[in-house]
């Protein structure tokens, strides 16, 4: 199968293209500058991902669509992306979504791709998914609804704003961050740390893009609040045990002790 990668000079492009390749297919990239350009090179493929920003995301769906054979995206959002893509490409298209839940790393082995399909999802995507299955990713199937409110919402956009409420209490300490790291004990370091990562600033837009265009996240941000403002000064542990149950408990604390290490 002939797949397109249309924006694939980013760093989803670079993971997959290999990735497809090793698994049979042959694999071009498209975008703005290139040759073929995205509407052609969306013609005379089998399938087109869509791996561009979000704010891009629509309006490339919009010129890759009519012509598209099928057609699936990297988005990390899934809703309006999928919807667009309905919309946009003809009744014979095959459209699904897929969002890979990793960046770069050293190895894909394990790592997870969300896979939304949609009634219109057939064959070809099929082999997409396969083809990241076969490469050791595991695909987990949601709706694009539970996609966004769960998997960008809350393991995403809730993350990082209470990340950032974090670092904002700790700048009513009156000392800098390098003080309140030294007098921290070792878990709070690690969540000292994931702050510095979350604001590198090549991330800014990355993240305000994501809260912007997330339906959920005002149901996020509220659930956030009403969840500090029912919190006791006693500690309860005994429904988050359960939440993770024995086995999983303990999988997450070896982890833990592993990273603190």
């Amino acid at each position: 199968m002939r797949i397109n990668i249309a924006g694939g000079t980013g760093l989803m492009g670079k993971i997959h293209k290999p990735l497809f390749e090793s698994q049979g297919h042959e694999v071009i990239i498209s975008g703005r500058d290139s040759t073929p350009g995205l509407e052609e090179a969306a013609r005379t493929s089998d399938l087109t991902i869509v791996s561009v920003p979000i704010i891009a995301t629509e309006e490339t769906i919009k010129r890759v669509a009519p012509g598209a054979k099928a057609l699936m995206d990297f988005t990390s959002l899934k809703s309006f992306p999928i919807e667009a893509m309905l919309k946009y490409s003809t009744e014979n298209c095959e459209v699904g979504g897929l969002h890979p839940l990793y960046g770069e790393v050293k190895s894909l082995e394990g790592r997870t791709v969300v896979y939304c399909e949609t009634e219109r999802s057939g064959g070809k995507c099929r082999e997409v998914v396969n083809a990241l299955n076969n490469s050791g990713l595991k695909i987990k199937k949601m709706t694009p609804k539970d996609h966004d409110f769960i998997v960008q919402g809350i393991t995403q956009n809730a993350r990082t704003i209470l990340l950032e409420s974090f670092a904002a209490l700790m700048q009513e300490t009156g000392l800098n961050a390098r003080e309140v790291y030294d007098i921290s004990p070792p878990p709070t370091k690690v969540l000292i740390d994931l702050i510095a990562r979350q604001v590198d600033p090549k991330n800014d837009m990355m993240y305000q893009v994501m809260r912007d265009y997330n339906p959920s996240t005002s149901k996020i941000v509220k659930n956030i609040s009403e969840s500090f403002s029912q919190a006791s000064s006693k500690y309860s542990p005994e429904k988050i045990r359960d939440f993770f149950g024995k086995e999983f408990l303990e999988e997450a604390q070896e982890r833990a002790k592993r990273l603190i290490d």
